[in-house]
Order: C-alpha cells, then sequence, then structure tokens
C-alpha cells in the first residue's frame, strides 16, 4: 500500500502480520556473527519448515539466544511474516520475540534473562509461578 503523508510525498508501507511458529532448529552464523545466532529454522502453521535469518535483537541478544540454543528448541516464536507461500514457507520472516505465555520454558528463558542467572538453575531454585504473565523469584 502507498500512503500520502501532508507534504504531499509517497512513502509505502508493506501489510504484515505476526504468526506463531515453532524452532525447530538455531544456525550459527558467519563473519560478524560467529559464535552467535546466524539464522533459525521454524516449523510454520503449516508445518513446513523455513529458515528465518532476520531478527529485531541487539548483537548481545544473538549471542544469548545462540548460548541458550538447546533450552529454546522446541519453544513458540512469534515471527512477522509479509505472507506464507503457496507451499508453505514464511515469506520475508522477521523474528519478533520468544512467546513467553506459550510455554513453561519460555517463562523461564524470560526470568533468567531478567534475573541475570542459568536457565537449568532457575528452574529448579530461583523461581516459581506467580502467573502465566510471569515468574518471581523466591523467598
Amino acid at each position: 500500500m502507498k500512503y500520502r503523508d501532508s507534504v504531499d510525498e509517497w512513502f509505502k508501507v508493506k501489510a504484515n502480520d505476526t504468526i506463531d511458529v515453532k524452532v525447530t532448529r538455531c544456525i550459527e552464523g558467519a563473519g560478524k556473527f560467529a559464535g552467535s545466532l546466524g539464522a533459525m529454522v521454524v516449523e510454520g502453521p503449516t508445518g513446513v519448515e523455513s529458515e528465518i535469518g532476520s531478527f529485531q535483537l541487539t548483537n548481545q541478544q544473538r549471542q544469548w539466544i545462540w548460548q541458550h540454543r538447546d533450552v529454546l528448541t522446541g519453544q513458540i516464536a512469534e515471527v512477522r511474516a509479509l505472507s506464507i507461500n503457496e507451499s508453505g514457507a514464511i515469506r520475508a520472516g522477521v523474528f519478533v520475540r520468544f512467546h513467553p505465555s506459550r510455554s513453561e520454558a519460555g517463562l523461564l528463558v524470560y526470568a533468567e534473562t531478567l534475573a541475570g542467572g542459568d536457565p537449568q538453575e532457575s528452574r529448579s531454585t530461583l523461581y516459581r509461578l506467580k502467573s502465566a504473565s510471569g515468574w518471581r523469584r523466591k523467598a
């Protein structure tokens, strides 16, 4: 779609939607991103796997995801996509975030990030479930 602003200049807006996908694998980056996340292979709503290589993340977040890829594999992520192709593959996908409300491990990942601890440790000793909206550090 194209829109006009108040000074008669046109700008382009691409309609996109967010979809929930399951992370099946993380791929290491190359060059600048060596030793951190380069891409994710995800299973979309049609069951077809797609590779997502665009992220709304900082370099530190990429590194953190790569270090915790074993915990994050199998988790539900939110991806912004232009469309889903006829083959079922995601077109122009951009990783937005992990869904903290879609699984227990997703909540643990966010709690661990905020607390600066280890997800394995937080699973048993640091946190207890407060509600579906978050975790609370044990007293």
